[in-house]
């Protein structure tokens, strides 16, 4: 006979407000305790505090694996116990610029991954389609126009978990490209791009949700020349991501960010690289080489910043400390927020009756303890 889990006197951390409570789950979903066919398994949680699992849709890897360049479907498993253990429950595994036949290889094997994997909620194509001037980490070789005709390629190696897409809405056939890709139900978010103003106002009048790593690769605010980070503050719609390691954007222009845009349209994202998790020193961004100091990620022989090592859970921490909001507020930045802008928020992005039982179980000094995607215990301390 199946269970019903409850978890007793737990501190929980709900869409709008922070209380005790009893937390049921029993089948992936979380659920009440009144169906009389299960039986009832009751744990006491007194001391520990729930918190919605984070979902991180900019990651390109950690602990040593990169999304861009993991072999096998066996290497996939052994990284998101890495995620796992800073707590992310859902996540885009986000693939760079390269070679055709490189992404369609690689969304194929994460599309394998992801029958088993049910961490995995989608893939993030973080090019070909931007801009050289702001490609940062990007292959510069690899760079293309947007194309319809690729985007159905994508979609068809990627067994249809191509999901949300970067695109720099100054190129020639962005609009069209856009229009196809939300047709299709993917997202789309503008990034390392040089647009202007305008260029981004077709781009949202086409689909366009979102602004990539906002305030990072792209051009920046000029009183005369209104941009693409002009745009990503003026259109109230528009979700911004932000990298939330208080390197790529400085703790007070989060909080500056945070007050223009409103708490609901931050998404807080790592955009993680191999590094993360691990030392300083040398390592691959694809087939780029990095360097990493003091946390700090950066294409060797020059000063170009390159992704981070930030994990979610440091993450949830950094934008209380940043802009002094409390656990709701910060959960919706690190989970309910990236939900809403997926459409999933039926299913993800907080702790109610129905949704997924995708959670995190920290003490009160905020380390996690234990994690729970779909129900099922992934980590514990």
């Amino acid at each position: 006979m199946e269970k019903i889990k409850k978890f007793k006197n737990i501190l929980v951390v709900k869409e709008d407000r922070e209380e005790y409570d009893d937390i049921c789950f029993s089948d992936k979903f979380l659920s009440n305790d009144n169906n009389l066919n299960l039986e009832l398994e009751e744990v006491d949680y007194t001391g520990k505090i729930m918190v919605p699992g984070f979902i991180d849709v900019h990651t390109h890897g950690g602990n040593n694996y990169d999304f861009t360049t993991i072999k096998s479907v066996n290497e996939i498993k052994e990284v998101l116990k890495f995620y796992h253990l800073h707590g992310v429950t859902a996540l885009l595994p986000t693939l760079l610029t390269e070679h055709d036949e490189v992404i369609f290889k690689q969304e194929a094997l994460i599309s394998e991954a992801s029958k088993s994997e049910p961490s995995i909620i989608g893939i993030h194509l973080e090019g070909p389609f931007v801009s050289k001037e702001y490609k940062g980490a990007q292959l510069e070789e690899c760079l293309q126009n947007p194309s319809i005709e690729k985007c159905k390629e994508f979609i068809k190696h990627s067994n249809g978990l191509f999901k949300y897409m970067t695109i720099a809405p100054e190129l020639p056939g962005s609009v069209e490209t856009i229009k196809f890709l939300v047709s299709k139900g993917i997202r789309v978010s503008m990034g390392h791009s040089a647009a202007t103003f305008d260029d981004c106002k077709k781009a949202i009048e086409a689909g366009a949700t979102n602004v990539t790593h906002c305030m990072n690769a792209m051009k920046g605010l000029h009183q005369h020349f209104p941009s693409i980070t002009t745009a990503a503050f003026y259109f109230e719609d528009l979700y911004n991501e932000l990298i939330l390691d208080g390197i790529h954007v400085v703790p007070e222009m989060v909080e500056f960010i945070r007050k223009i845009k409103g708490n609901e349209k931050v998404v807080g994202i790592t955009d993680s690289l191999s590094a993360a998790g691990l030392p300083d020193g040398d390592y691959m961004l694809g087939n780029t080489p990095i360097y990493v100091l003091n946390h700090d990620c950066k294409i060797k022989g020059t000063d170009v910043r390159a992704g981070s090592t930030l994990t979610m859970d440091r993450a949830f921490s950094n934008v209380k400390s940043f802009t002094h909001i409390d656990d709701v507020k910060a959960a919706h930045i690190t989970s309910l927020n990236a939900a809403k802008m997926l459409g999933i928020d039926d299913l993800y992005g907080s702790i109610k009756e129905g949704k997924y039982a995708d959670f995190v179980v920290m003490n009160r000094n905020y380390e996690i303890e234990e994690v729970y995607v779909h129900g099922e215990r992934v980590y514990k301390k």
